[in-house]
């Protein structure tokens, strides 16, 4: 398989720019076929990856529902997906993932019933969407009865990407919804991008605050050790791209979002790296198709110019959504779906696993 020469751009921390090649080929595994869209990967408290991820048909399908699939070799070998949440009559979709303080698994969620007669997803007709949340107290085995989260407060709501569990173990997550409103207003077209808080373990959630003004959507989320938090949100559109926002008020207000990426690229996850750098990878659907990353340093600024390629074996912009976790022996893993392959075409639909060492 082709992949970029540069695997990793390391932005040191005196400013210094340099271009590091992988310490041996980056392996590819394939996590899941026939499905596999939006990985959410966390590494447990047992030392499992899990990954939640979409299974039952293609990217817009009535048949949609949330599997959970897992690895104990760091990545190696995969279990067979299992089902988190369906429903027979939505599209169950868009899953937020992580572990509460007590070890429960989470997992919120979008369920839209907004199909015609012919199966066509169709956003305008007057039918249902809502969000929910499951749980599972046994690793991944059972889980809960879905419960719905209230967000008549804004309309509608997705949730997105990694759940940050805190020392104290409150629980947040990005959801992205319509404008704020009160009582008898509609609820705008136009997205906002919102921090949301569980007390509870991931039973319940609240809005805690706006990460955005109107026109974003698909927010990922961290925070740094020395406590900001950064957000890298997509922009909506056709021309969507990525821009970075931060927080040194514990998440409760946020700077002004800036651009980062040219449009195309966006759909984005962090991961702090050993020495406190920051990792940052994204969707690319401006061609060539896949994978790219950035390494920015521990206040998190990133320099669009040290972008790198994780994969571009895309054949169509139907791909990205990757979700990253550290291995044991240092190595980086970077999950991430794909309807297409230009390197297999017969591979079809499918969840990839990217593992490489930078040096």
């Amino acid at each position: 398989m082709k992949w970029a020469a540069a695997a990793l751009a390391v932005f040191f921390l005196a400013n210094v720019t340099t271009y590091a090649e992988p310490a041996g080929p980056i392996q590819q595994t394939i996590v899941t076929r026939g499905g596999g869209h939006f990985p959410v990967a966390v590494r447990l408290k047992d030392n499992r990856i899990a990954v939640v991820l979409r299974g039952g048909g293609p990217h817009l399908s009535i048949h949609g529902r949330l599997d959970i699939v897992f690895s104990s070799d760091e990545g190696k070998s995969w279990t067979k997906p299992t089902i988190v949440a369906a429903d027979p009559a939505a599209d169950v979709r868009n899953p937020a993932f992580g572990q509460a303080a007590d070890g429960s698994l989470v997992v919120a969620y979008y369920r839209t019933t907004r199909y015609d007669e012919n199966g066509k997803y169709n956003d305008s007709l007057d039918k249902p969407v809502n969000t929910w949340v499951t749980r599972s107290i046994d690793g991944g085995k059972t889980w809960t009865t879905p419960t719905e989260i209230d967000v008549s407060d804004i309309g509608w709501a997705s949730p997105f990407g990694r759940i940050i569990t805190r020392p104290d173990g409150t629980m947040f997550a990005n959801f992205y919804g319509g404008a704020i409103r009160t009582s008898g207003q509609a609820a705008p077209k136009s997205s906002f991008s919102y921090l949301y808080r569980s007390t509870d373990q991931g039973q319940t959630w609240q809005r805690y605050s706006t990460i955005s003004p109107p026109g974003f959507d698909e927010t990922g989320l961290i925070v740094l050790p020395s406590g900001r938090w950064l957000a890298a949100l997509r922009s909506s559109g056709q021309s969507a791209n990525l821009s970075i926002s931060h927080s040194d008020g514990d998440g409760k207000s946020w700077s002004k979002p800036e651009p980062l990426s040219p449009p195309g690229f966006y759909t984005a996850d962090f991961l702090l790296l050993p020495d406190q750098r920051v990792l940052l990878t994204m969707n690319r659907r401006s061609g060539p198709f896949g994978v790219e990353a950035v390494v920015g340093n521990p206040d998190g600024h990133f320099d669009w110019k040290n972008a790198f390629a994780v994969s571009e074996d895309a054949a169509n912009p139907d791909c990205g959504y990757p979700s990253s976790v550290m291995l044991k022996d240092g190595r980086l893993t970077t999950f991430f779906y794909s309807a297409t392959s230009r390197s297999d075409p017969k591979l079809g639909i499918h969840c990839a696993a990217l593992t490489y060492r930078p040096k």
